[in-house]
């Protein structure tokens, strides 16, 4: 006897944004997804008698959406007291690692899957100025392992006024100043390069507090630091410059203020959360309107949340603000998928709707940005959730 085949399904009549690399938007046209995969996106095509067909006249498809910043499922959100996202112990933490915090039925995933959000990076905050690794993983699953899409996807850290006013103001121990966050942050590249062959083997097998600095030395993951202040930035690209790393930024607030740096270092962006409060000195010159300003710099970025500043749901709606204030809508959504999904080096996967592709889409009453969008299902490798 055969094995039979997975049932194919087909989604009729929608508009489709492919979110390929020529932007391709498909009129009333047909997804075919078939065994968590999409199978093909076109008008017109002929549906085996044996597929299911599920007719979405006149709804929106995009790929689902990605935000590649953010707390979802590691910080506690209610209640301080169980908030896992940063090891408050000690200032450098390298070996904290996200999958070892993450509770995947935490509320903050069904809220990224009603807002058609279909995969994350989440981890570490920004009190330490080395936190630990943070991890990809889909926002839907039956458990961790079967979530996961990249298990070491950075090393975090962390510059300016977080890490020097939790360890120097509130535990008053070092550090206090910006030098000490970014002496803290070299020592560990430093003392890695500083080992031999043997020794960078050693700490590989037995994962000591180096490991993760030698990982980002060889490439294997980048270094992604907070930063907010354009001194910071330029201490972030400084550190990358010094030790040959993949480096990004985090935040990056007042990175329109030094595009022309930003561009040349090759650094990778993250921008938000926008529409926040200025609660922080660091963060007066925050604007919606930067990622216009990156676009016509020519610098790719992502849009992020930093979920639960901005709860995760609400991550289309930050990619709409960057539309209010100038950006154009197709690059707007490729920041929260293609882009995105590029930036973190998972564009394989997902990010667009072409074949081969994860089945991970939304199904929107309009265009995701009109205010009277809504999401009628959100599907993760082909399964619709919620």
């Amino acid at each position: 006897m055969g094995v039979s085949q997975p049932m194919l399904t087909v989604f009729r009549g929608a508009t489709i944004y492919t979110m390929d690399e020529k932007n391709t938007v498909l009129h009333k046209a047909d997804l075919w997804v078939q065994d968590g995969k999409v199978v093909k996106a076109g008008v017109d095509t002929e549906i085996p008698a044996d597929a299911e067909l599920i007719f979405v006249d006149g709804l929106v498809i995009t790929p689902g959406l990605i935000d590649i910043h953010t707390h979802v499922g590691i910080w506690g959100e209610i209640n301080e007291r169980i908030n896992d996202a940063c090891e408050y112990s000690s200032p450098f933490t390298p070996l904290m690692s996200a999958i070892d915090g993450i509770d995947i039925r935490h509320f903050s995933f069904e809220l990224a899957r009603k807002g058609g959000v279909t995969t994350i990076q989440t981890g570490t905050g920004s009190a330490n100025p080395i936190g630990g690794v943070w991890t990809i993983l889909k926002t839907g699953g039956n458990s961790l392992n079967e979530m996961i899409v990249v298990e070491k996807s950075g090393l975090k850290g962390a510059l300016g006024e977080n890490p020097k006013n939790v360890f120097g103001q509130s535990y008053k121990k070092s550090p206090v100043t910006r030098m000490a966050v970014a002496h803290m942050i070299r020592q560990g590249f430093q003392q890695a390069l500083e080992l031999s062959d043997a020794g960078r083997l050693a700490a590989l097998e037995g994962q000591t507090e180096l490991a993760p600095f030698i990982e980002v030395l060889e490439g294997k993951m980048p270094m992604h630091l907070h930063c907010h202040r354009a001194d910071d930035i330029a201490t972030a690209i400084r550190i990358a410059k010094e030790f040959g790393i993949k480096l990004s930024l985090e935040h990056c607030t007042e990175g329109h203020l030094m595009l022309e740096a930003i561009k040349e270092s090759g650094a990778s962006v993250t921008l938000g959360p926008f529409m926040l409060p200025a609660t922080k000195y660091e963060t007066r010159n925050g604007t919606p309107e930067a990622p216009k300003l990156y676009h016509e710099a020519g610098i790719p970025f992502a849009i992020m949340t930093d979920h639960p500043f901005i709860p995760i749901h609400y991550l289309v709606l930050c990619a709409a603000e960057a539309v209010r204030y100038g950006l154009d809508e197709v690059t707007a959504l490729r920041s929260i998928t293609s882009t995105a999904a590029k930036l973190t080096g998972i564009d394989n996967r997902v990010g667009s709707l072409e074949p081969g592709k994860d089945a991970d889409f939304v199904i929107w009453t309009h265009h995701p940005f009109n205010s009277r969008a809504n999401v009628l299902g959100t599907y993760i490798n082909g399964v619709k959730h919620g």
